[in-house]
């Protein structure tokens, strides 16, 4: 059906994004002020977005007919920001004002193990990280299904925006950038961390993207999706088990021009090393406007890392002094002992090369008395989920979200739960809307849906199997047909014969006592 103005004014009321009262001053002010187009629902959105009533990606699900599902928990939606490998980017507003970005995946990606268990790790992962030079993440949850995690927003460009737009840059500049990185890196080693996919599109120049020199930005490392830790951070046994699987073996995980070559022989062993090349690599490609070994067939990249030499980058940047292309040659050195063998070695040797410190971004004080409001309120959460708990078992970090019947997992232990949840985020449940798609919500004005029956639990449940198990399942039940199928054929190859010896016997043919 076609909505009204009506119509969106009770999906605003629905939707919660104004207040009763609120809401009908707004109605009552559009009638007053557009009095030949009362009706045009376009027209009332777009005011509605000029008078920051609503946001743009707001004001479109309502005239979609979209009600709900602008809040996950505390965090009201505003904008879609993106979309990457693991799910959507929204930027979001916290109940006390705080802007920060939420990272979500789809119900679709949280059925699939791997998926869902790589979510965990990067946001656990990430919020062990606070450093000036990494995004920080606040904490993570589940809401009707969507599991999300919470960062820092920050208005900026990817390091990758900044190549395509600017090319090559000068030393000094690189330097400042390369330098920063590698703080933050070191930040990554300390906590026994591999980041595994340093490259500029994960890597963010906070600040103004026009407005400010480079010298005048803040470099944040991004997405530990790849990350793992090293044999010599200790784990606890059932989380291993779980991680060791993430990487199966044979499979390259980062990205070819900027992999070092260890890396791509077996991802599960490498150790900070491998991101220092990364690192060298991304410090070529400011230098010189292209990686060190540009080709278009991954096979040969690989083989050019492992075998070949870059050219200096003062061939490509005569701006390049020598003695920044010997920390280029260490840093992208084919040995990993030939390296620095620490992000601060290698930032010491870079400093050099500084005009000035790493800029650090000051903050607005409204802007900084709003994120002490918000790490309080965290504070308090996890404070009261840590009461809530106090008589639990502690089980640490969590990969793995346990099923039913995971028997490594204690029973008395809330699944999908650790000390560092909020207490908002307690349930894991799914609900109805667990088929939603955060991006397609369900519209209110459409046909009404069909009830469809739900799913049956227990062990007939084959949602909850993996596509490996539902193989295994289906190869076993085809084999156990077979070989019933052989068993038949072969019992009536051998009674078949002696039913028809014994039916023509005497015995039988006189009754069995030998009269006729």
């Amino acid at each position: 059906m076609e909505l009204t103005v009506n119509n969106v004014y009770g999906l605003i009321l629905r939707s919660k994004l104004m207040k009763p009262d609120e809401a009908k001053i707004v109605l009552q002010r559009w009638n007053e002020e557009s009095k030949t187009g009362q009706s045009d629902v376009s027209k009332f959105a777009a005011w509605l977005v000029s008078r920051k009533h609503v946001t743009e990606y707001q004001a479109s699900l309502l005239i979609r007919g979209h009600g709900e599902n602008f809040f996950i928990n505390s965090y009201k939606i505003l904008e879609r920001l993106g979309k990457g490998r693991m799910g959507g980017v929204y930027k979001a507003e916290h109940e006390t004002g705080q802007i920060v970005a939420l990272k979500v995946l789809p119900p679709s990606k949280s059925r699939e193990k791997n998926f869902l268990m790589r979510f965990h790790r990067e946001a656990q992962m990430n919020m062990e990280l606070v450093h000036p030079n990494i995004v920080r993440t606040f904490e993570t949850g589940v809401c009707n299904g969507l599991h999300y995690m919470v960062m820092d927003y920050l208005a900026g460009e990817t390091l990758d925006q900044f190549l395509k737009r600017s090319g090559k840059m000068p030393p000094d500049e690189a330097c400042h950038i390369v330098y920063q990185a590698l703080r933050g890196l070191d930040c990554i080693f300390q906590h026994g961390l591999v980041h595994r996919d340093l490259k500029p599109a994960n890597m963010m120049l906070a600040g103004p993207i026009l407005a400010s020199k480079v010298m005048d930005k803040t470099l944040k490392i991004l997405d530990m999706g790849l990350g793992k830790l090293t044999k010599h951070k200790e784990e606890p046994v059932h989380q291993v088990a779980t991680a060791l699987h993430l990487t199966d073996e044979g499979v390259i995980l980062g990205t070819p021009d900027y992999m070092a070559p260890e890396q791509a022989r077996d991802a599960r062993n490498i150790d900070i090393r491998a991101d220092i090349y990364s690192l060298g690599c991304v410090l070529y490609h400011l230098l010189t406007g292209q990686p060190p070994f540009p080709d278009t067939n991954i096979v040969n990249q690989m083989i050019r890392h492992a075998t070949e030499v870059p050219k200096p980058a003062s061939q490509f940047n005569p701006q390049v002094p020598e003695g920044l292309n010997q920390i280029l040659n260490c840093m992208l050195a084919k040995e990993p002992s030939a390296r620095y063998q620490t992000p601060e070695k290698c930032a010491q040797a870079l400093a050099v090369f500084l005009n000035s410190g790493p800029f650090v971004a000051a903050s607005a004080p409204d802007s900084e008395n709003k994120l002490k409001k918000y790490l309080t309120w965290l504070e308090v959460s996890k404070t009261a989920l840590k009461e809530k708990n106090k008589n639990k078992k502690e089980e640490g970090i969590l990969y793995d979200p346990p099923s039913e019947n995971n028997s490594d997992q204690d029973s008395e232990s809330d699944p999908g739960i650790d000390s560092n949840y909020s207490v908002t985020l307690v349930s894991n449940v799914p609900k109805e809307s667990d088929s939603f798609d955060f991006d397609n919500p369900e519209p209110v004005y459409k046909n009404p849906k069909k009830k469809t029956k739900a799913a049956p639990g227990g062990l007939f449940n084959l949602s909850r199997f993996t596509r490996k198990e539902l193989l295994l399942l289906g190869t076993g039940v085809g084999l156990g047909a077979i070989a019933t199928l052989i068993g038949c054929i072969v019992a009536l190859a051998i009674f078949s014969p002696l039913k028809k010896d014994h039916e023509t016997s005497p015995a039988h043919q006189t009754g069995g006592d030998g009269k006729k």
